[in-house]
């Protein structure tokens, strides 16, 4: 038997409970040291598809009131009766983790390129922005935000390059971090800037290990594999 983590919380409000997912088991927390983890039990490693992934964030969202707050990835198994010498060999990390986002949500603003745009001359540009473009205003929405902590992530080929700036906010500053960064939405051009959030820190969660091979196996078909040997 394993559990499947979604979230390491500090301070989870009392009235806190989990969505139902019926008609597989509820999330349930289990106390360790001083952290509260919230995972469901499994026998083996569920299937990514869009369903799970919805639900999995949907338990980690209901999450986001607690005082911090370190959102798992969807997959992250750790056999059940070591879920506390798991928390224990990481004690460290995860407690410099929630300290970091402590208080916080994440951000999302999107960069995307708006297809038939005109300019402020009412003229088409030629050519879509590129990812260098698209690095230089996520640079002036970072000199706005007056936000310490951002992660930078561009995706896509030429001519249909899109970008994300992550940026670790305190719950209390989310109206004031929007508006900070308006004037760059108002003025880009040919790009749509798209605030998205808040969200739980999925962009600042320090790495966790995931399951070995031998794990992930044994976890998909109920069997151990047998030791590997290494000839040589």
């Amino acid at each position: 038997m394993y559990v499947h983590l979604y979230a390491i919380v500090e301070q989870l409000p009392p009235a806190w409970r989990p969505p139902s997912l019926s008609p597989e088991p509820s999330p349930a927390v289990t106390h360790v040291a001083e952290l509260a983890v919230v995972a469901s039990p499994v026998r083996r490693m569920p299937e990514p598809t869009t369903r799970a992934l919805a639900r999995h964030h949907e338990v980690v969202a209901s999450t986001l009131e607690a005082g911090a707050v370190l959102p798992c990835r969807f997959g992250t198994l750790v056999p059940a009766t070591d879920l506390a010498g798991w928390v224990g060999a990481r004690l460290p990390i995860l407690r410099a983790g929630l300290a970091q986002v402590r208080g916080c949500v994440e951000m999302d603003v999107k960069l995307l390129h708006l297809h038939g745009a005109r300019d402020a001359e009412g003229a088409r540009p030629e050519d879509p922005p590129d990812a260098a473009a698209l690095r230089a205003l996520g640079d002036r929405l970072v000199d706005l935000s007056d936000v310490a902590r951002w992660r930078f992530r561009c995706s896509g080929a030429a001519g249909n390059v899109a970008a994300s700036v992550a940026f670790l906010v305190p719950r209390r500053e989310v109206a004031a971090f929007l508006s900070r960064i308006a004037p760059v939405a108002s003025r880009a051009e040919g790009v749509a800037v798209v605030p998205t959030g808040p969200w739980p820190p999925y962009s600042f969660v320090p790495p966790l290990d995931r399951p070995s091979l031998a794990q992930v196996a044994e976890a998909q078909t109920g069997r151990a594999l047998p030791p590997r040997t290494v000839s040589g």
